[in-house]
């Protein structure tokens, strides 16, 4: 590139901070309007070079833009993250492209996706920037995630109207998925699992006895010891809340991680008699969850056992029942952390 600008003498009619270009940079220069890319040379951090786009970009004029400090033009809130960026890029063979916002001249707010690279100009570096606006990029990705978090409210507000409903029919259990639903947050988050599965484990739980509308409301609430049929009645209560939850479009495997709840480890559960990996890590925590909150609550048919003998259990049965590392991650709450329901 052959710079003529205002640093090496002003050529015949050409404005301070336009290059003199052969024919082969006119069609460069070209194609980059086409392209809608602004081009940039800043030489020890003022502008020195810039094409017409950026001007039109940008609305400076030549004498405004020339010999400016280029950072001074940045959204005051991205400056630091524009100088180390444009450091680093400098180093590397292939520089990523970075987001930031430009301030135009009339002070409207510019979203620009920048590229920087350096050479060497008379023995001094210089670097070499390309931006695009992107601001109706930026203003459509704002607007999606304002629709999305619509939607994630208005499920949420879905899943716990669901959740009451289950509980205006058993009084007995009331507040009963909402506490294993913190408690089998609490234990993801223990594991650190992605965002995703917490999320997902969260909303299972807080819905995981939804099946429970089919049965009936008298063996709900019976206080004495069910009979065989009764149970088998409850027993397909997983299946019933896969039904009513598997056409329904979570972001995760809600309906999925509902049926398989109590399914365990050495295929004893129910209704599939999945066994240890089969069984979904959403659906092996919310098991250890429901069964320690269950033991500790009180139930129609018996008094509250105690959160001990509900540690004890599944201390005992860890590996057999209950997934170990989901058993040691629940046991820490408890025992390190001082976790209680709420």
């Amino acid at each position: 590139m052959v710079v003529k600008s205002s640093l090496i003498g002003k050529p015949n009619g050409q404005s301070q901070a336009e290059l003199r270009l052969t024919e082969s940079e006119e069609l460069t220069q070209a194609l980059m309007r086409s392209a809608g890319t602004g081009i940039y040379i800043v030489q020890e951090g003022r502008f020195k070079y810039v094409n017409s786009l950026f001007r039109e970009l940008t609305g400076y004029t030549d004498k405004e833009l020339l010999s400016t400090y280029s950072l001074s033009l940045v959204h005051h809130e991205d400056r630091e993250v524009v100088r180390k960026k444009a450091i680093e890029d400098l180093k590397k063979q292939n520089p990523i492209p970075y987001e930031y916002r430009f301030v135009k001249k009339n002070g409207d707010i510019m979203w620009v996706l920048e590229r920087v690279t350096s050479t060497e100009y008379r023995g001094k570096q210089v670097t070499v920037g390309s931006f695009m606006d992107i601001t109706e990029r930026k203003r459509a990705e704002e607007e999606l995630k304002r629709d999305l978090k619509r939607l994630r409210q208005a499920l949420e507000d879905a899943v716990e109207a669901m959740a009451l409903m289950v509980e205006s029919r058993d009084p007995y259990t009331a507040g009963h998925q909402r506490r294993v639903a913190n408690l089998a947050y609490a234990i993801a988050r223990g594991m650190k699992l992605p965002k995703s599965q917490i999320g997902g484990v969260r909303m299972a739980a807080a819905i995981h006895d939804i099946g429970k509308i089919y049965v009936p409301a008298e063996i709900l609430t019976k206080p004495g010891k069910l009979a065989e049929m009764e149970s088998g009645i409850i027993k397909v209560h997983p299946q019933v809340g896969y039904d009513i939850l598997k056409e329904i479009q979570f972001p995760c495997p809600v309906a999925q991680i509902v049926l398989q709840h109590h399914e365990r480890m050495n295929g004893s559960g129910y209704p599939a008699g999945l066994s240890g990996e089969d069984i979904l890590l959403e659906a092996r925590i919310l098991g250890v969850a429901d069964v320690v909150e269950a033991m500790a609550s009180h139930r129609p048919y018996r008094p509250a056992i105690g959160i001990e003998k509900a540690l004890e259990e599944i201390s005992q049965n860890k590996g057999t029942l209950y997934d170990p590392g989901v058993v040691d991650a629940c046991l820490r709450l408890f025992i390190n952390k001082g976790f209680k329901f709420q």
